[in-house]
C-alpha cells in the first residue's frame, strides 16, 4: 500500500502536515483578536482635568458605595418596524494604574437602553474609556462613598485619546 509523507501513523505524536494550517489559522485569530493596551496608556496622568463626584440627597443609598454614570456615546439601532433608539455604548474600566478591570461595561439602562446606569462601584479612583464616534478616549474619575461621579457626553467626547494626539 503507497503512502504520502505527509500521513503519520497514529501512534506518533507529531502533528499531520494538515493539521499545521488549522494551527496557525487559530492562533493568527486568537492573539489578532486580543486588545492588548500597555498600562501606561490607560493610567492616571495628573495633567489630565478629573470629574469629582458631586453628593447625593438620597437617605436610601448605600453609605459604603459610591456611583458611576457615564453618557457615553450612542449608536442608532431600529427595533421593530419604524422605531429607533439610540443605544449607549459599553466603557472599559481600568484601576488607576491602568490595569483592566473590567471590559465592554453594559451602559444600557432605561428607555430601552437610551439612559446611562447608575452603577453601583467601591469608592476609589478610576479610568473610563470608551469609544466616542470612532475614537477610543479616557476620562479620570474620582468616586466617593454616598457620591455620584457623573460623566457628561460633552466630557468623554473631549476627552484626551488613549491611542495617538
Amino acid at each position: 500500500m503507497y503512502t504520502t509523507d505527509a500521513v503519520i501513523h497514529p501512534e506518533s505524536t507529531k502533528p499531520t502536515v494538515a493539521r499545521m494550517p488549522i494551527l496557525a489559522f487559530g492562533l493568527s485569530v486568537l492573539l489578532g483578536c486580543t486588545t492588548q493596551l500597555s498600562p501606561r496608556a490607560v493610567a492616571w496622568n495628573d495633567s489630565i482635568p478629573r470629574i469629582a463626584p458631586e453628593s447625593i440627597q438620597d437617605a436610601g443609598v448605600a453609605a459604603g458605595a459610591g456611583y458611576l454614570r457615564i453618557e457615553t456615546d450612542t449608536d442608532r439601532q431600529q427595533i421593530g418596524g419604524e422605531t429607533y433608539y439610540e443605544l449607549r455604548r459599553p466603557y472599559d474600566l481600568y484601576t488607576d494604574d491602568g490595569h483592566l478591570l473590567q471590559a465592554d461595561v453594559d451602559n444600557q439602562g432605561g428607555r430601552s437602553g437610551e439612559e446611562p446606569i447608575l452603577r453601583p462601584i467601591t469608592p476609589g479612583r478610576y479610568v473610563v474609556a470608551s469609544v466616542y464616534g470612532t475614537v477610543y478616549r479616557k476620562v479620570q474619575v474620582e468616586v466617593r462613598p454616598g457620591t455620584v461621579t457623573s460623566v457628561p457626553s460633552a466630557a468623554l467626547s473631549d476627552a484626551p485619546r488613549v491611542f495617538g494626539n
